[in-house]
């Protein structure tokens, strides 16, 4: 069973010894942030660059990346070594590795970066790190912890911020953890020398006319309506949004729909629906009133239609406009109410 990725942060706050090979997966947002972290501990300052290796596994040898962390580290105590896209290992590499892996060297953290969000265990690598307890899964915040998790971002920048701000701000940002860490540090700088951040705040320096837009984005989907979703989608694209994160805002509005939707079918109260997702509950009617456009087979087909636009822009394999308009052509087109 693979360690649990925010354990590993906490631990790693409180000084515990690393092992000396590691294979990070899930939110890349909280990797980076780790591998950041990893280095600040092990690597000194004066001799950082000397004792520090990245590696694209699709470009670099297997025999290469053990040469490198079999070679003693400078003026240091450990060398830091992290290998990118390790998904791309051939096998004959993850065969050479493994041997390694067996017998790592003490003064070397060896890092292995999984782009993709899921592993399959059943291949020998992936196995044998899950078992000597090197695969570490970082799993993102839920929609219900996502509150929680932008007050303690905000206290660790001096600031404190309103409960009815965050709700604005999630509805504004999405739940992709990079783009609310740069969202909260401009907020900060907004606000100053003061120390609460406030609703207004969150809608003059983040919010404006996003979150109605993305709301208008969903609506046009329920009625099928092309032309406006692609004028919702061109006001997005004006605000200077990435494709990406436009792609994670509107997953985010479906993933809150299907879940508002479900919660009421079981006679929740709205009050408590608010709680449960973490959503500020001015929005829950909004959220209804738009569920009741959608059959659940409709909504499991949008699901694929993202899922299909995630890996295709992620992959390259269409510009990102071109994809992003497909991905309107299909929800509007093709979605079954």
């Amino acid at each position: 069973m693979s360690q649990d990725g925010i354990r590993f942060i906490e631990d790693l706050k409180k000084g515990k010894e690393l092992v000396p090979v590691h294979c990070f997966y899930g939110d890349r947002y909280l990797i980076d942030e780790t591998v950041q972290n990893m280095k600040a501990k092990v690597l000194s300052s004066a001799f950082k660059d000397m004792n520090y290796n990245s590696f694209d596994a699709k470009e670099a040898d297997a025999e290469t990346i053990i040469s490198t962390a079999q070679t003693f580290p400078v003026m240091s105590q450990k060398r830091l070594i992290v290998v990118n896209r390790a998904e791309a290992l051939s096998k004959s590499q993850q065969e050479t590795l493994l041997a390694y892996i067996e017998n790592p060297s003490t003064t070397t953290c060896l890092i292995f970066i999984i782009s993709a969000d899921k592993i399959d265990k059943r291949l020998s690598f992936f196995s044998a790190l899950d078992k000597a307890n090197y695969l570490f899964y970082f799993k993102p915040p839920s929609d219900a912890q996502l509150p929680f998790w932008i007050k303690k971002e905000v206290q660790r920048l001096g600031k404190r911020i309103e409960d009815d701000a965050i709700g604005v701000f999630l509805e504004a940002t999405g739940d992709e953890l990079m783009n609310i860490k740069h969202e909260i540090e401009k907020l900060a700088l907004f606000v100053g020398k003061r120390d609460i951040i406030e609703k207004k705040d969150v809608e003059t320096s983040v919010a404006n006319g996003r979150v109605d837009t993305i709301f208008d984005l969903a609506d046009s989907i329920g009625r099928k309506d092309l032309r406006e979703g692609l004028i919702s989608l061109k006001k997005l694209t004006m605000h200077g949004e990435e494709p990406v994160k436009i792609l994670g805002m509107i997953a985010r509005q479906f993933r809150i729909i299907w879940r508002v939707k479900a919660l009421n079918k079981n006679g929740i109260a709205v009050n408590k629906i608010a709680q449960q997702l973490g959503i500020f509950p001015t929005y829950i009617e909004g959220y209804l009133n738009q569920g009741r456009k959608f059959t659940e087979d409709g909504l499991k087909k949008i699901f694929k239609i993202l899922h299909n636009t995630d890996i295709a822009l992620k992959s390259g394999r269409q510009s990102p406009d071109m994809a992003m308009e497909k991905l309107m052509l299909d929800l509007c087109l093709d979605n079954a109410k």
